[in-house]
């Protein structure tokens, strides 16, 4: 029972950060458009499979994982934290990299919660529940609220620039 409810309170916990996003999110689009917010999304970007420049921050990311999962141990379940991963999602021969809140890491795999808006993919809804081998993580990023400090996102500015390439 009390694993159950540890459980429930994991989802509701996440499905909360979930909905701030989107909150946030919603409130930034209020800004001037010539006013641009870090946190905001990158839009769709695309990159040749073997770019070169891309898979070398998956290598960090991979690289600095054990940071990340540092972290996630003592303030998985914290509303003062949040972490998330990006993986590769597939369906068919169509490929999207997304973005998933995570709070438990056990096995050598991140039980989450999808929390992207997919473009082309319509087997993956946002707040669809995931679990995501860490050999997949191809970044990572974890927001301490409280010192309002960030990490990883390793991949950001290398997306903004080829964004509208």
């Amino acid at each position: 029972m009390m694993k159950n409810c540890l459980k429930l309170s994991a989802i509701l916990l996440v499905l909360f950060s979930v909905s701030a996003c989107q909150n946030a999110k919603k409130d930034n689009t209020k800004k001037d458009s010539l006013e641009k917010d870090k946190t905001d999304s990158v839009g769709v970007v695309k990159l040749k499979t073997d770019d070169q420049k891309f898979l070398s921050l998956k290598d960090t990311a991979q690289a600095k994982l054990h940071i990340f999962l540092d972290s996630l141990k003592p303030h998985a379940l914290d509303s003062n934290y949040r972490f998330l991963v990006k993986s590769d999602f597939a369906e068919g021969k169509k490929h999207e990299h997304m973005w998933s809140v995570v709070y438990k890491y056990a096995d050598g795999k991140f039980t989450g919660i999808f929390a992207d808006s997919a473009i082309y993919l319509k087997n993956i809804k946002m707040g669809d529940p995931v679990l995501i081998k860490a050999k997949d993580v191809e970044d990572w990023a974890m927001y301490d609220y409280l010192r309002n400090t960030d990490m990883g996102n390793f991949s950001d500015k290398y997306l903004r620039s080829k964004q509208g390439k």
